[in-house]
């Protein structure tokens, strides 16, 4: 069985420091929430919950107003008038 697909669409790769004790709180979480079965028990995933739950408590912002930041989706691409023929056999 194919393990799901953690990451969302555009979502980028980041490089993080640990110190052992820093690991070891990782770790503690990510094997509490194995044990609950919950769901979202990848370090990744751990590390942005922990980051919505720091701009909500303490900067005081709601992930609709850190959203509301991003840049409009794009609209859709206008069809272009090139007709591909089918290859020569």
């Amino acid at each position: 069985m194919a393990r799901p697909k953690v990451t969302s669409e555009g979502a980028k790769r980041t490089t993080i420091y640990l110190n052992p004790a820093e690991d070891l709180a990782l770790s503690v979480i990510e094997n509490s929430r194995r044990v609950r079965t919950e769901k979202r028990c990848q370090p990744s995933e751990i590390i942005a919950d922990a980051l919505w739950l720091y701009l909500k408590q303490v900067e005081g912002k709601t992930r609709e107003q850190i959203v509301a930041l991003l840049p409009a989706p794009p609209k859709e691409k206008r069809q272009s008038n090139l007709k591909q023929f089918p290859e020569k056999t």
